[in-house]
């Protein structure tokens, strides 16, 4: 039976592929969508309304004055979206259809930007041309990175391995983003999946998929170092897992094996020529030139989860999370714990167990001399040096949900009474973190006083020119300065500026406005005067960059 409904799965979205979608039509109109509050003016705009559902719009290049548009239907029965829709590419001038194609979601994803279209899915991928929309070259590759730093190099490389359906590739591939040729082979062993990609210089990069590999991106040359970074299913954490058919119709990509717990690891740490990493199991040193074991220590027994590692001058610090990934949601698993570790020798200095109970480290940061942790129901306060609890603070999750994360937006509540925004977040001592029922708590360290914002009544700021910030609440935007005076008030939501026009679109359509006569007097206003507020600033130690490599979303 099983066999029987993954093969439906597998044939639901091919054969919706062959359905004929309708064309995409784009109708202008102009229209006032504001007010200056400058001036008194109204602000005119030019609306592009779509006949299709907007998905997103990946490109808008106003040097080119070119849009790619990708659209995604609502099924009839209005409880899913569709697996297939149109791609367009239109003028930003007059709104002219340039050319049209159908895209995949589900078990694909596309890579798009100002010079190139790359999509691919369970068997081939295929690079689009941008001012035609045919098929530059197609190719029994499945694409998995591309890396953003290209430093002018040639060729453009991508990285994949070979696809064949119902078998898993052992090799990964570098071909030439030109033409789709190979330009190398190399074994890659990837039971669970690639987990990470990370650009280690122009042309180096590290990948994470049951353990570390270094590649040469021209030459496919470089180390291998294997290690568990998964582990099999249990009863429990598949059932707290449950809502994979849901993921499959909302655009769930499974990548490895589906029945495996996955992310049992840290993020890499570059210094001075040696990699430091954490897996399931062990967090290791590796001579980054050849990946030979500098040293290697053991993580407590079946305690290891997902996990983050941070550097000092002296030590490798590292927050064990207790969580991992099942079918592409977090699941508890392994317990958390604090640890430190000497950089030279990988000496154990540090352990500290966080709770005894079942529980997950949702989200942390640093401030001063202590590490700050983030739980569902509870922030704790731990000791850097020693790992010991300071304090907590409870969280009446009842009331308002349980924390899910650190939301570094910034926001701000608009005081009727001032006619000013205020902003939530503070100073450098506030830390802000969502929950699952959208409310937005503002913890103050030193005061260890919780606020409780609700998220629909926030605006949220949405870019910047100069001393004007675009903040946006629901289908409203404003241009408002660093003291939260208005300058401008728009019946649009806020999305991006591009110079001087802001661009804002919904599932009905995309709008341009010029504010450049409004920015151009930015300064004619005078500012008010009040204590200028900061977005959520804790003193963050040893964050890290992220990933600068474009991988699927999950």
């Amino acid at each position: 039976m099983r066999r029987h409904i993954i093969l439906w799965l597998l044939l639901v979205p091919v054969g919706l592929c062959g359905q004929k979608n309708t064309p995409v039509t784009v109708t202008c109109e102009n229209r006032f969508v504001g007010r200056d509050c400058v001036s008194g003016d109204s602000i005119p705009a030019v609306l592009y309304r779509f006949n299709r559902r907007v998905e997103r719009i990946p490109v808008l290049d106003t040097v080119a004055g070119r849009a790619i548009v990708q659209f995604r239907d609502i099924t009839k029965n209005g409880k899913y979206l569709e697996p297939v829709g149109p791609m367009i590419s239109m003028e930003l001038s007059d709104g002219a259809v340039l050319w049209q194609r159908d895209i995949g979601y589900i078990f694909g994803h596309t890579w798009i930007d100002e010079e190139l279209i790359v999509e691919t899915d369970l068997q081939k991928s295929r690079r689009i041309d941008l001012e035609t929309g045919t098929d530059l070259w197609e190719k029994k590759i499945r694409l998995y990175a591309l890396p953003d730093d290209w430093s002018g190099a040639e060729p453009k490389i991508g990285l994949g391995y070979a696809q064949i359906m119902g078998a898993r590739g052992e090799k990964a591939q570098g071909f030439n983003l030109a033409d789709g040729s190979t330009l190398w082979k190399r074994p890659l062993n990837f039971q669970s999946g690639w987990s990470a990609c990370d650009m280690v210089s122009d042309s180096i990069v590290l990948v994470q998929a049951d353990g570390l590999h270094l590649f040469n991106l021209y030459t496919g040359q470089g180390w291998d170092y294997e290690a568990v970074m998964s582990a099999p299913y249990d009863k429990r954490s598949a059932l707290q897992a449950l809502g994979f058919v849901l993921g499959f119709f909302s655009g769930f990509v499974a990548t490895g094996g589906a029945d495996m717990i996955k992310e049992l690891h840290s993020n890499a740490i570059l210094s001075d020529s040696v990699l430091y990493w954490a897996s399931r199991e062990e967090i290791v040193a590796l001579d980054s030139t050849d990946g030979h074991l500098l040293w290697k220590t053991r993580l407590p027994e079946k305690a290891g989860s997902r996990s983050n590692i941070f550097e000092t001058d002296t030590s490798i610090f590292l927050i064990n999370r207790g969580v991992a990934v099942f079918q592409n949601r977090y699941v508890e698993y392994g317990r958390p714990f604090l640890a430190a570790y000497e950089k030279a020798t990988g000496r154990v200095t540090m352990l500290q167990v966080v709770d005894q109970r079942r529980c997950r480290i949702m989200d942390y940061a640093f401030h001063e001399g202590s590490v700050l942790l983030a739980l569902q129901d509870r922030i704790a306060v731990h000791d850097l040096h020693t790992g010991e609890l300071q304090r907590e603070t409870q969280i009446d999750t009842a009331v308002v949900g349980r924390i899910l994360r650190e939301d570094n937006e910034r926001y701000c509540l608009y005081d009727s009474v001032k006619d000013r925004f205020e902003f939530v977040s503070g100073g450098l001592n506030d830390w802000t973190l969502r929950t699952d029922k959208d409310n937005l708590l503002r913890w103050n360290v030193l005061r260890d006083e919780v606020r409780v914002v609700p998220v629909d009544s926030c605006w949220g700021q949405r870019d910047r020119y100069d001393n004007l910030l675009l903040v946006g609440l629901g289908d409203k935007s404003c241009l408002i300065d660093d003291n939260g005076c208005r300058y401008a008030e728009l019946a649009l939501p806020a999305t991006r500026l591009r110079g001087t026009t802001m661009y804002s679109y919904t599932e009905e359509g995309l709008a341009k406005v010029d504010l450049k006569p409004l920015l151009d007097r930015r300064y004619e206003r005078p500012a008010v005067p009040q204590e200028r507020a900061a977005g959520t600033a804790l003193a963050l130690y040893g964050r890290g960059a992220g990933c600068p490599v474009r991988l699927p979303k999950r």
